[in-house]
C-alpha cells in the first residue's frame, strides 16, 4: 500500500516541476526536506505490519504524512511562486491549494482519530490520498486530464 502512496507523492512532485523553469537552492532545499519525510514512509508501514494495524503505529503513519503534506505544500507554494502566469492560473493555483489543504487536515484528524480507531484513521489516510491521484485539482486544466508533459514522462517510464 506504501508503494501506491509513494507513486502518488512523486507522480504530483513531478507534475508540479513542469511550472519551474530553474531550480533554485530554496526549491531543491524544500525538495531534499520532503524526500526525507517520504523516506520515512517504509519504516511506518513495517511497524504497522508487524502490530496488525494498531493505535500508535498508525497515528505514527499518519503523522508521517501530516509532515510529508506540510513539506508538499511549501512546495507547492514556492513553485506557484516562481511559476510564470500563462503556465497555470491564479484559479488552478487557489483550487491546487484548497485541495492540498484538505489533506493536510484529513491527515491530522487521521493522526487523531487513530489513537481511538486505528483502521478507521488508516481509511482516513488512504482517502485523503485518493484526492491526489491525479496531480490536477478537480475542475481545473479541462476536468481530471492529465497534462500533456506529465502524460509524456509517465509514457516514458520502462514496465
Amino acid at each position: 500500500m506504501s508503494y501506491l502512496f509513494i507513486a502518488i507523492i512523486w507522480i504530483n512532485h513531478h507534475y508540479l516541476m513542469q511550472f519551474v523553469d530553474s531550480l533554485t537552492p530554496k526549491l531543491i532545499w524544500i525538495n531534499f526536506a520532503h524526500l526525507f519525510v517520504v523516506s520515512l514512509l517504509p519504516f511506518a508501514t513495517a511497524w504497522i505490519a508487524r502490530t496488525q494495524l494498531s493505535s500508535t503505529p498508525v497515528a505514527f503513519y499518519a503523522a508521517i504524512f501530516v509532515c510529508v503534506d506540510i513539506a508538499y505544500n511549501v512546495f507547492e507554494r514556492e513553485v506557484f511562486a516562481q511559476a510564470e502566469a500563462t503556465k497555470i492560473s491564479e484559479r488552478a493555483q487557489r483550487m491546487a491549494r484548497r485541495r492540498s489543504l484538505t489533506v493536510l487536515g484529513i491527515f491530522a484528524s487521521a493522526m487523531l482519530v487513530a489513537l481511538v480507531a486505528p483502521r478507521f484513521g488508516f481509511g482516513l489516510v488512504c482517502s485523503a490520498l485518493i484526492l491526489h491521484l491525479r496531480p490536477e485539482a478537480p475542475g481545473i486544466f479541462g476536468g481530471w486530464r492529465m497534462s500533456k508533459r506529465l502524460t509524456e514522462v509517465l509514457k516514458r517510464i520502462p514496465g
